[in-house]
């Protein structure tokens, strides 16, 4: 009899249980199989996990040392990103990294338009006047019409895509910078191409939609801030690491944006003390832009059904490293 597959998820609380996997895991896989919740961070994996076949992951990092620790031969992360899961040391160990890359797209787009026009139109400063009994239409002058205003995205994968249709429908130029999508497929969405200075140069609205990568961390310094214009909205549904919230505070202390839209914070959740948290021209959401209730259920059942793809060694959407075939044999 052989042992049935063992199958962990790192951060159980996230949905409150694993009843969802229990049930999608046994229908798919003609074996044996458990499934099972441990709470723990990446370095306490290897004395809390022991060994597993599949770990599923929604924030939680994976480390080299994790992985050989579990002897698993599957990572599946719950989300489009997958920062944190060293993907390198997994592909040398033949160890499959999935995510689940387009079931929440129009939940994102929406989002980050949400943010975006929420603060063009002031609402924050009309909400909290009128929660002070001040009923004054001119409080959050001047308000552009979208019309007049550019819609800038830093990168034009999915998310970024939806968001370009959105932003379009309601008025907005829009224009995307993105080095590792061809100019043409950017202009056959009706989206204007430009490099990072014009980017900067050019938004009303900034809105993040690029992974964690070297490449990409605190890519919105202070120096990039400084080129926004002074009325500009910067909204990130994106990671928290990609924008440098000391510069941000800085050029909303000292007036140089119109406000910001965040959807994700460097650290989450934040601590109390975060000056961003107490500030009208900032609207923070926490780490919400991806849920509605299907995508909630989507996320569940795709990211079950890819990782048993990769776990049979069948070709997915979603796996990070083809490569990992090879590596294992």
């Amino acid at each position: 009899m052989t042992d049935p597959i063992r199958v962990v998820m790192l951060d159980p609380d996230w949905f409150g249980d694993v009843e969802a996997e229990r049930e999608h895991f046994e229908r798919l896989l003609d074996t044996d199989v458990v499934v099972e919740g441990v709470d723990c961070t990446d370095a306490e994996i290897p004395d809390t996990v022991g060994e597993a076949d599949i770990l599923l992951s929604h924030y939680t990092g994976v480390s080299a040392a994790s992985m050989d620790a579990t002897s698993c031969s599957v990572i599946a992360r719950y989300a489009t990103g997958i920062d944190g899961i060293d993907v390198e040391a997994a592909t040398e160990r033949g160890i499959r990294v999935t995510r689940v890359p387009t079931y929440c797209n129009d939940e994102v787009s929406l989002h980050s338009i949400s943010l975006a026009l929420s603060l063009v139109r002031g609402l924050p400063t009309y909400n909290a006047a009128a929660a002070d009994a001040r009923w004054e239409w001119a409080d959050a002058v001047p308000i552009p019409a979208t019309g007049d205003l550019t819609f800038g995205l830093l990168a034009f994968g999915n998310k970024g895509r939806a968001t370009a249709k959105k932003a379009g429908a309601l008025g907005f130029d829009v224009c995307a910078y993105d080095p590792y999508v061809d100019d043409d497929v950017i202009q056959a969405a009706d989206v204007t191409p430009v490099d990072f200075e014009t980017l900067l140069g050019t938004a009303d609205v900034l809105s993040i939609h690029a992974p964690l990568t070297d490449e990409t961390e605190d890519m919105i310094d202070a120096d990039a801030i400084d080129r926004l214009d002074d009325d500009a909205v910067l909204v990130n549904t994106a990671r928290g690491r990609i924008v440098d919230e000391d510069a941000l505070l800085t050029a909303l202390e000292d007036g140089r944006l119109r406000g910001a839209g965040l959807d994700v914070l460097r650290r989450e959740p934040p601590r109390p003390e975060n000056p961003l948290l107490d500030r009208e021209d900032v609207v923070i959401t926490p780490h919400a832009a991806w849920y509605s209730t299907k995508t909630a259920r989507v996320l569940r059942q795709r990211g079950t059904e890819i990782a048993v793809a990769a776990f049979n060694a069948e070709e997915t959407e979603g796996l990070v490293n083809p490569d990992a075939y090879v590596s294992s044999g």
